[in-house]
C-alpha cells in the first residue's frame, strides 16, 4: 500500500474549513434561538409567535448551513492549491505555481507566493549560469598550468623560462577572475563603498588608455582620445578607471588588427559623456537587451583571449549605477559603449 504525503492526508479530511464556517454560522443562530427562548420565557413573545419564529428558524438554519458549505468549498480548494504548490517547491520544482486568482486576501497570498517562486527560479538560473561560467573559465588556465607543471617536472619543457611566463599569464587570468567575482558580489549586495573626489574625466580616460596600450600595440590597434575640453565630475577615480579599462580592453580584443579604438569625452546637458568606439563587428541586436546581465557574452565560445566570465559589462553597469549614471550599447557601425555621469 502506497504511503500518502502529508498534503494528501489532509486533502481527504478537508473540509475542516467548511466545518468552521458551519460552526460559526450555527453558533450565531444558536445565540439567536437562546435570545428568542429567553424572550418567550419573560413573556415578551407569546406562544403563537414563538412557534412561528421557531418554524421559520428551521429553513434559516438549513440555508445558513448550505451557504457556509458553498462558501467554504472554493476557499478550501484554493488553499489546497497553494499547499500543493508549496510542497512541489519544497521538493525542488520551481516551475510550480498556484494558479489561484481571487480578489481577496487568499488571492493576494497566492500571488505573492508565485512572485516569490519566480524570484527563486531566477536566482537558481543565475546560480547555475554562474557555476557553469566559472567552471568553464577556470578549466582552461588550470589545464594550461597543469600541463606546464608536468612538462617542467618531467624535464621535457624545451624552454622552462618560456613555460614560466605562460604560467604567470594564466595565474594573472585566474587572479583577474577572482577579483571580478569579488567586485560583482559587492555590487550585487550593495556593499561597494565609493571614495568620491573631484576629478577630470578626460585625464582619467587618458591614463586608462596608457594602461592598456601594451595590449593595443600587441594587436596593432591604435588608441585615440577625442575631447574638446576638460570634464570635471565627482566620482571614485579607481572604480571609474576600472570601468574605462574594462571597456577599452573589451574593445581592443574585438577590434580587427590595424584598426582604431576611439575614446570620446564631452559634456552634454549637465552630464559627462564617455564613449568607447571600436571598428569591430559591433554588438548583435539580440545581445544588447541582455548585455549587462552577469555571465553573458556576445561570443558564446568563451576564450581567455577575448575575456573571461562575462562580467565586464555587468561590473561596468554596477559601478556606473552606483555613481547615479547610466551605461548603454549603441548601434554601430562597430562597437559603441556610452557612459553618462552627472557632473
Amino acid at each position: 500500500m502506497t504511503d500518502l504525503s502529508p498534503l494528501e492526508h489532509k486533502a481527504h479530511g478537508m473540509n475542516r474549513l467548511g466545518r468552521r464556517f458551519l460552526g460559526a454560522t450555527l453558533a450565531v443562530l444558536g445565540v439567536a434561538i437562546m435570545m428568542i427562548a429567553i424572550a418567550a420565557q419573560t413573556m415578551f413573545i407569546n406562544d403563537h409567535d414563538l412557534r412561528i419564529v421557531m418554524w421559520a428558524l428551521v429553513p434559516a438554519v438549513l440555508a445558513a448551513a448550505m451557504v457556509a458549505v458553498l462558501l467554504a468549498r472554493p476557499v478550501a480548494r484554493d488553499a489546497k492549491r497553494i499547499c500543493s504548490a508549496a510542497m512541489k517547491v519544497a521538493d525542488g520544482d520551481l516551475s510550480a505555481r498556484t494558479g489561484v486568482q481571487r480578489n481577496d486576501e487568499l488571492g493576494e497570498a497566492a500571488e505573492m507566493f508565485d512572485v516569490m517562486v519566480d524570484r527563486l527560479d531566477t536566482v537558481e538560473q543565475e546560480r547555475s549560469l554562474m557555476l557553469s561560467s566559472i567552471s568553464h573559465d577556470l578549466r582552461t588556465p588550470l589545464a594550461a598550468l597543469r600541463a606546464a607543471v608536468e612538462a617542467i617536472r618531467d624535464g621535457v619543457a624545451p624552454d622552462p623560462d618560456k613555460y614560466l611566463v605562460g604560467m604567470e599569464r594564466q595565474v594573472k587570468a585566474l587572479s583577474s577572475l577572482v577579483d571580478d567575482l569579488q567586485l560583482h558580489t559587492r555590487l550585487v549586495s550593495g556593499t561597494l563603498e565609493l571614495s568620491r573626489t573631484m576629478l577630470d574625466l578626460t585625464e582619467l580616460a587618458d591614463e586608462s588608455m596608457e594602461t592598456v596600450r601594451p595590449l593595443a600595440e600587441q594587436r596593432r590597434v591604435k588608441l585615440l582620445l577625442e575631447t574638446e575640453s576638460r570634464v570635471s565630475i565627482n566620482a571614485d577615480g579607481s572604480q571609474l578607471a576600472r570601468v574605462v579599462r574594462n571597456l577599452l580592453d573589451n574593445a581592443i580584443r574585438h577590434a580587427p588588427n590595424d584598426s582604431v579604438v576611439l575614446v570620446q569625452v564631452e559634456a552634454v546637458g549637465g552630464e559627462a559623456v564617455l564613449r568607447v568606439i571600436d571598428e569591430g563587428s559591433g554588438f548583435p541586436a539580440e545581445f544588447r537587451d541582455r548585455a549587462f546581465e552577469p555571465f553573458t557574452r556576445a561570443d558564446e565560445a568563451r576564450d581567455t583571449r577575448t575575456g573571461t566570465a562575462g562580467l565586464g559589462l555587468s561590473i561596468a553597469k554596477g559601478i556606473v549605477t552606483a555613481h547615479s549614471g547610466t551605461v548603454g550599447l549603441l548601434a554601430g557601425p562597430g562597437g559603441i559603449v556610452e557612459i553618462r555621469l552627472p557632473m
